[in-house]
C-alpha cells in the first residue's frame, strides 16, 4: 500500500528539471500561497512516471522540456504544462513559464478545483452566529489580549471563533507554529469554489485555549487588498456552514469596510484609556460615526476602561488564567449571571461605566457640554 492511499490529502506533482525555478515555485505553493495539498517535486519526466501514485494526482504540472510522448500517453487526469516557448500550444493545456508566480500560482488553483463534483454547503443547526466587534482607535490597550481573552472564556461552553484584522498579529510567532494558509484563502473558496469553503475552513482552522481562530492575513497588503465586499460575503458563509455560536473580530483600520463590519455586529467593544490623547481619539470616531450616519454602532456599543493589571499571562494558552480573565469574567456575571455572554441588561462596566465615560468624553472639566459635538 503506498503513501498515497493511506493519505487522501489531495497531490499535486510539479516536474521541472530547472530545480532554482521549480524548488521557488514548490516552495512558492507551500509557504506563501499555503496550499492545503501535498506537493511533490521531480526533475525528470521518468521520475514523474516512477511514482506510481501520480496517476493519481489531482494536477501534474509540468515544465514543457520534460512533457515527452511517455508523459502525454501517461493518461493524466489533470494537467498543466509551464510553456517555454513564445508559441501558445492548443494542448495539452498551457501557460507561460516566464509570467509571474502569482499569476501560474492562480492558474494552478484553478485547475486543483476544477472537474470536482460540488460538495454542498452544511447549514446550520443552531440559532444564529453571533457576532462580536473589538474595535478601538486607541492604541495599545490591550484589544488583542482582550479579544483572545474574552473568546477563550466563551470557548469554555460554546463553539467560538476568531479573527484577527491587524496588519501584523504575530500569531504564528507567538504560537511558534506554522499556519496552513491563510483567510485569504478562504476569500478565494469564496468566491471561487465556495462548496468548498466548509471543508477548507475546518482543515485550516487553529486551535489555542479552546477558541478556534483562523490564521490571519500575512501582511497589510494582503489584508488592504481585501474590499468590504469581499468580507461581508465571507462572513456570511461562515455563518451559514458553520455550527459557531459566537464570531469575534478583532478589527483594525486596515480592514475595508471597517464601519459596515461594525454595523453587523450583535455587540460592539470599545476599549478606551482616560488619557487627554486617548479621549480626543474617542472623541474623533464618534464624531466619524455621526457625521457617516453610523451612531448605530455607537449605540450598541460597549465601552470598557480596563484597570492596570499587575501581569499579563506570556502565553496565549494561558490567558484565562490572568488577572484580564478574572476582570472580564467578573464584567459577564454582573450582566446577568451568564458567564458565557452578556444578556440585554448588560454589565454595570460595559454600560453604566461607559455612559459615564461618554459623558465625561463630551464635557469639559467643567462639566459643561464640548460646543465641538452636537447630540441628535
Amino acid at each position: 500500500m503506498s503513501d498515497r492511499s493511506v493519505n487522501s490529502q489531495t497531490l499535486i506533482a510539479v516536474c521541472d528539471s530547472d530545480l532554482s525555478y521549480a524548488g521557488r515555485l514548490v516552495e512558492y505553493l507551500r509557504q506563501e500561497a499555503a496550499f492545503p495539498f501535498e506537493i511533490r517535486l521531480y526533475t525528470s519526466a521518468e521520475k514523474l512516471l516512477e511514482d506510481s501514485d501520480t496517476r493519481g494526482a489531482d494536477l501534474v504540472v509540468i515544465a514543457q522540456s520534460q512533457y515527452t510522448d511517455a508523459v502525454a500517453q501517461a493518461g493524466f487526469a489533470n494537467l498543466l504544462m509551464l510553456n517555454e516557448s513564445d508559441v501558445l500550444l492548443e494542448e495539452p493545456e498551457n501557460i507561460s513559464k516566464y509570467q509571474s508566480i502569482a499569476n501560474i500560482v492562480m492558474h494552478i488553483r484553478t485547475k486543483c478545483t476544477a472537474g470536482e463534483e460540488p460538495v454542498l454547503p452544511s447549514l446550520r443547526h443552531g440559532r444564529p452566529m453571533v457576532r462580536i466587534g473589538v474595535y478601538t482607535p486607541v492604541t495599545r490597550c490591550l484589544q488583542t489580549t482582550f479579544s483572545m481573552t474574552l473568546g477563550q472564556i466563551l470557548a469554555g461552553g460554546h463553539r467560538v471563533l476568531y479573527m484577527n484584522f491587524e496588519a501584523f498579529s504575530g500569531l504564528d510567532k507567538m504560537l511558534t507554529r506554522s499556519f496552513r494558509g491563510s483567510v485569504s484563502d478562504l476569500i478565494y473558496y469564496n468566491e471561487c469554489a465556495r462548496e468548498k469553503l466548509a471543508g477548507q475552513l475546518e482543515m485550516m482552522t487553529e486551535e489555542v485555549g479552546g477558541l478556534h481562530f483562523l490564521p490571519p492575513m500575512k501582511s497589510f497588503i494582503e489584508l488592504r487588498s481585501i474590499k468590504r465586499e469581499q468580507w461581508s460575503s465571507l462572513l456570511r458563509t461562515i455563518e451559514k456552514v458553520t455550527e459557531y455560536e459566537y464570531l469575534i473580530m478583532d478589527l483594525t483600520e486596515h480592514t475595508d469596510g471597517l464601519l459596515d463590519i461594525l454595523r453587523t455586529c450583535d455587540r460592539v467593544y470599545t476599549i478606551v484609556r482616560d488619557d487627554s490623547f486617548s479621549r480626543a481619539r474617542c472623541f474623533q470616531y464618534e464624531d466619524l460615526l455621526r457625521r457617516m450616519n453610523y451612531e448605530d454602532i455607537r449605540i450598541r456599543t460597549q465601552y470598557w476602561k480596563l484597570p492596570i493589571f499587575r501581569e499579563i499571562p506570556a502565553r496565549i494558552e494561558d490567558l484565562t488564567r490572568g488577572e484580564l480573565a478574572v476582570y472580564i469574567r467578573q464584567q459577564l456575571m454582573r450582566g446577568g449571571g451568564d458567564t458565557a455572554f452578556m444578556d440585554e441588561t448588560e454589565t454595570e462596566h460595559g454600560c453604566k461605566e461607559g455612559d459615564e465615560w461618554r459623558e465625561h468624553l463630551y464635557t469639559d472639566a467643567g462639566g459643561n457640554p464640548r460646543r465641538s459635538h452636537t447630540r441628535d
